[in-house]
């Protein structure tokens, strides 16, 4: 009987793991086992910590250690594949044990002082439920190619050809070999229509987690999915961390969404995790989208990936018609509004005959900048380096960063000038105007501003499907898994605004919404001819040219030739070393002295350099950042040298430092 528990303390306690040896007391002897969660003292606190592994001796004076309070739970908090893999995501990520641990263990759950203990009951035979549906020849084919292959198959479908039937089925297959599925989607892409049409096929047996979930609701879905009552999750990628056992079947929906990489500590990548748990499991990872990321396509046409396709609408459709609209024509013709004439046209057309429309701008608020026409003076946010938001409705202006709110401006604070200009149009002002023009049509808005209470997307949702004629307004939540029969225009009002951002991955990312907003039009038996309005001011650029004809091939090609030869991923690893804090001339300091170490190795670079972070500041906070370009992919012993300089230029605890390995955002 071991006597000693190796625990890892999750309590802030510097940069790295640090695991202590306590004695465990005899009346704990039963209950104190690997991935079991314990109260130890530690200083002058009881603090809450996992136990690792149980060992009889230690290295420590057994006379000064200390024992063990309590284990406040009657079972495994950490289950075995969680242990097994938790230090290879470390390893991965460069990330500490106890971090990855809380991943696994939700704060919902971490620190109280006892959970529920779970059922263990014996399983309902699986549920029998509407399972009637037909799989298409090219369906079929897909889900056997999962069913009978393990690794990582990318599954590359057009909008509405069925994808989330042929993950159901799998899913369906999976359970009757009584195995568990998780089933990962963008955040605004879990909507409730998914999460309906997945309860209705498996009832209890599905656990929801999400970020509009309470404490004690995700709570009661983390204890239903460890003690086995429910057996498919669906969420974000915080569900990749699900306690379910038996894996069959790992799904990443919108594969190329850039959600799917966390931006604050601690970071990861869900695909590599996801990867990781299936490699445990031995069972197979779906990565579906209508535009897979380039790196993913890549991987795929090299064979390193599963390549699997789904090229037609489920019911036979035609995918909507794109109609390119050049904005700088309207001007010339004197037509200078929001909405294109041809545009305009089909929303009429469209809700004359009853039928819905969406209209789509990636800019919330009514407009996304206030300037001063006599000194050219911009209203810009005084925490952060961007410019202030004027959301009509509330009067105010709003930073979209630091959320910081300031009256609306009658004259300029800088010459005291009235002659105030309102810059881009934001959803508030689309609404605005489509109510003016048409002003006995119901007129819906979804975007970051109206949606934050829990039940607030589900009302929008719901009362727009059930309200035609209608026209829903919305930025990209209104792109995704959404599935409105009665849709049957769809417009995109200012295409250029993704194209504009200064990123490597800025023509992908506008491709790929473009294709997600066009699929919401003509997905089932509407009547009249489907269409997506698409105004741009740049209307021969290829990505309009090749994404009006939903030639997804080709924008590869061109895409992936052109990073060859710039030297981006796929072709090359980018790194970026991000430093914030509140110091200008501290974080300047600091990363001279990193930069000192990384040039004795200059000759392993593509490109090295230091430079302000395109968003100079966020919340106060000053924001630089390293850059490094390396030949393929990065080895174990660069990201150590690294991670090394890093450590070795000894940062002050007032400064944070990011190491991202192919980052989503460069900003």
């Amino acid at each position: 009987m071991h006597n000693i528990a190796r625990i890892v303390i999750d309590a802030v306690i510097g940069h790295d793991d640090r695991v202590f040896d306590y004695i465990i007391p005899a009346s704990l002897h039963d209950s104190v086992l690997p991935g079991a969660r314990v109260f130890v003292p530690f200083g002058p606190r009881e603090v809450e910590g996992f136990v690792l592994e149980l060992v009889d001796t230690t290295d420590i004076d057994e006379s000064k250690m200390k024992s063990i309070i309590r284990v406040p739970d009657e079972f495994i908090a950490i289950k075995p594949e969680a242990l097994k893999i938790a230090p290879i995501i470390c390893a991965r990520f460069k990330l500490r044990l106890i971090d990855v641990l809380r991943l696994f263990v939700p704060g919902s759950v971490r620190g109280r002082k006892r959970v529920r203990v779970p059922k263990n009951k014996e399983l309902k035979a699986l549920t029998k439920h509407d399972t009637q549906i037909t799989l298409t020849p090219a369906q079929t084919d897909v889900v056997n190619a999962i069913l009978g292959g393990t690794g990582t198959f990318v599954l590359h479908g057009v909008t509405g050809s069925g994808k989330t039937e042929v993950y159901m089925h799998v899913i369906q297959k999976m359970l009757e070999q009584n195995k568990t599925a998780i089933m990962l989607v963008p955040e605004i892409g879990l909507t409730p229509q998914m999460l309906g049409n997945f309860r209705a096929r498996f009832g209890d047996t599905v656990a929801m987690v999400h970020s509009g979930l309470s404490p004690t609701e995700r709570y009661d879905q983390w204890v239903r999915l460890h003690n086995g009552e429910a057996r498919i999750v669906i969420g974000p990628r915080s569900a990749v961390f699900s306690p379910v056992e038996n894996v069959g079947v790992i799904i990443i929906d919108e594969e190329h969404d850039g959600s799917y990489f966390a931006e604050s500590n601690p970071r990861f990548h869900t695909h590599m995790v996801a990867q990781i748990r299936a490699q445990y499991n031995k069972c197979p990872v779906v990565l579906g989208s209508a535009t897979p990321s380039i790196e993913t396509m890549y991987r795929a046409t090299t064979g390193e990936y599963g390549l699997l396709k789904l090229d037609r609408r489920v019911h036979g459709q035609d995918m909507p018609r794109i109609q390119i609209v050049d904005m700088t024509a309207e001007l010339r013709s004197g037509h200078g509004g929001i909405f294109s004439r041809d545009l305009l046209a089909a929303l009429i057309q469209t809700t004359d005959t009853g039928k819905q429309a969406m209209v789509f701008l990636n800019r919330r608020g009514f407009s996304s900048s206030v300037m001063c026409r006599g000194c050219g003076w911009v209203a810009d946010c005084p925490n952060c380096d961007v410019s202030l938001v004027w959301h009509k409705e509330d009067h105010m202006l709003k930073c979209h960063y630091c959320s910081a709110r300031f009256t609306e401006l009658t004259q300029c604070k800088k010459c005291g000038g009235n002659q105030l200009k309102y810059g881009q149009i934001g959803t508030q002002r689309v609404v605005e105007e489509l109510r003016d023009k048409f002003p006995n049509i119901p007129i819906f808005r979804m975007d970051a501003d109206n949606t934050k209470t829990k039940d607030s997307l589900v009302d929008i949702l719901s009362e727009f499907s059930q309200t035609s004629p209608s026209i829903l307004v919305g930025t990209q939540m209104i792109a995704k898994g959404h599935d409105f029969p009665h849709v049957n225009v769809v417009g995109i009002i200012d295409a250029d605004n993704s194209l504009h951002f200064s990123d490597y991955r800025a023509a992908e990312r506008t491709f790929a919404l473009i294709t997600q907003v066009a699929g919401r039009a003509g997905r089932n038996d509407t009547q009249g001819d489907p269409g997506v309005f698409l105004q741009t001011y740049k209307p021969k650029h290829y990505v309009y040219q090749l994404a009006a004809n939903y030639d997804y091939g080709r924008f590869f090609e061109k895409e992936v030739n052109t990073r060859e030869v710039t030297k981006y991923p796929p072709y090359t690893t980018v790194l970026r070393v991000l430093v914030t804090g509140e110091v200008d001339s501290v974080i300047k300091n600091l990363l001279q002295k990193i930069m000192q170490q990384l040039r004795t190795r200059s000759n392993d670079f593509i490109y090295l350099g230091a430079m302000k972070s395109p968003l100079g500041r966020i919340q106060n906070k000053f924001r630089y950042q390293i850059m490094a370009r390396f030949t393929h992919g990065i080895s174990d012993d660069m990201i150590d040298f690294i991670h090394t300089a890093v450590h070795d230029a000894n940062p002050p605890k007032s400064i944070s430092v990011f190491i991202e390995i192919n980052p989503q955002n460069l900003s």
